[in-house]
C-alpha cells in the first residue's frame, strides 16, 4: 500500500484479495485520503468500494449527496428546532444537484452556477439563496470532517444589505387568498392562514399552539368579549410567550386545536393559490410582514411592534425579551377589525 507520484497527479494502491485498486488524483492529499478510506475498508472485511474520480477537480468519494446529507443531519441536524425546515431545504438542493450524483462533482464552478439559478431562474431572495448555501456547505464540510473528502469548493453569500423583502398582503388579497383556500377544500391552509397574519407567528411557532390549551386573560377585547392567550413553549430566539389572540384566531383554534402538518407539506397547493392570484413575488412569511405592517398603519408604537413580532434587535427590529401580556393586548384588539 503506497501513495505516490504518477504523471501529473499523485496515485494511490491497494491490493485485497490479489485484486489490484488504483486511481490517480490531483494531490498527495485527495490520493492519501483515498488510500486511507480503501484500508478502513480492508480492516474491516469488506472490498474496497469503487471510488469516482471528478476529472476536473481531482477529487474522490464514494459519497452520494444524499448519504452525505443523511450523515450531516445525523451529526447536526436531527431533533434541532430548525429539522423540518433544514429537511426541506435539503429536498430542493438535492433536487438540483441530483441525491445520487457524488459529492465529488460540486466545485466552485457549479456552485457559482447554482447560486446564479437560484437567483436568476427561480427568484429566490438573498436569505433564501444564503439559506440554501449554509445547508449544502455544511453537508460537505461535514464530509471533509468524516475523510470522505479533502476540501469543499467556495461559496458566494449573497448580500441581504438592502434587499429586504417588504412585501405585505393587503386586505383584499387576504380575502382573495382565504376565499380560493375554501373553494378548493384547503381548510388547513385556510385556518393556518388566519392565524399567521393575526398573531405575526412563523410558520413553526403556529405548530406549537395548543387550541385545548388557551389561557383565559384579565384583560377583554375592544368590543369587550373575554380575551385569551395561546401559550408558546419558545419562539424562534428560545423564549416562551403567551400570545393575546383575536376573535377568529379563538374560533380556530377552539375547532382544530393543533396543526400537526408542517408547512412544506402543502406547499404544492399554497403554490398553486399563490401563483393563480398572481402573487409571485410573496410568500408564506409576507403573511408575518403584514402583521407588521397592519400595526404600524394602526399607529401602534414601534417598540410595541418589535416585541410583538419577537425579533432579536434593531436589525430585524428589537431584541425580544419577557414583558407584560397586557401591553400586548393592544396589538391583538388592533388586528380585530
Amino acid at each position: 500500500m503506497s501513495v505516490k507520484p504518477r504523471g501529473n497527479g499523485w496515485e494511490a494502491y491497494v491490493t485485497y484479495k490479489g485484486k489490484k485498486f488504483r486511481r490517480t488524483l490531483s494531490t498527495k492529499e485527495d490520493a492519501t485520503v483515498l488510500e486511507a478510506m480503501w484500508q478502513r475498508e480492508i480492516a474491516q472485511g469488506n472490498m474496497p468500494t469503487a471510488m469516482e474520480v471528478n476529472r476536473e477537480t481531482g477529487k474522490a468519494s464514494g459519497w452520494t449527496l444524499r448519504y452525505a446529507f443523511d450523515r450531516c443531519h445525523e451529526n447536526y441536524w436531527a431533533n434541532t428546532k430548525n429539522e423540518r425546515q433544514v429537511m426541506f431545504i435539503q429536498s430542493i438542493v438535492c433536487k438540483y444537484w441530483g441525491e445520487k450524483s457524488p459529492i465529488n462533482r460540486i466545485s466552485t464552478t457549479t456552485v457559482f452556477d447554482w447560486i446564479r439559478w437560484m437567483r436568476e431562474n427561480q427568484g429566490y431572495a438573498p436569505s433564501t439563496v444564503n439559506r440554501h448555501i449554509s445547508c449544502l456547505k455544511k453537508c460537505l464540510d461535514n464530509a471533509v470532517d468524516e475523510g470522505a473528502l479533502t476540501t469543499v469548493p467556495k461559496f458566494k453569500r449573497q448580500s441581504e444589505k438592502g434587499r429586504e423583502r417588504i412585501e405585505y398582503f393587503s386586505k383584499d388579497e387576504e380575502n382573495a387568498i382565504l376565499s380560493e383556500f375554501e373553494r378548493l377544500g384547503e381548510d388547513y391552509l385556510r385556518d393556518y392562514a388566519i392565524v399567521a397574519v393575526d398573531t405575526g407567528m412563523r410558520a413553526g411557532e403556529v405548530l406549537k399552539i395548543d387550541g385545548d390549551n388557551l389561557i383565559k386573560l384579565q384583560q377583554t377585547r375592544a368590543d369587550g368579549s373575554q380575551m385569551y392567550g395561546a401559550y408558546i413553549p419558545d419562539r424562534k430566539n428560545g423564549e416562551p410567550l403567551l400570545m393575546p389572540i383575536t376573535k377568529r384566531v379563538e374560533e380556530v383554534l377552539r375547532k382544530r386545536k393543533t396543526f400537526n402538518d408542517p408547512l412544506y407539506k402543502h406547499r404544492l397547493a399554497w403554490d398553486r393559490v399563490r401563483d393563480g392570484l398572481g402573487l409571485t413575488n410573496k410568500c408564506w412569511h409576507t403573511w408575518r410582514h403584514t402583521t407588521a405592517t397592519r400595526l404600524t398603519e394602526k399607529g401602534w408604537d414601534t417598540a410595541n411592534i418589535m416585541r410583538y413580532m419577537g425579533h432579536k434587535n434593531i436589525a430585524t427590529t428589537l431584541k425580544y425579551a419577557k414583558w407584560d401580556t397586557s401591553t400586548m393586548v393592544g396589538g391583538s384588539n388592533l388586528l380585530e377589525d
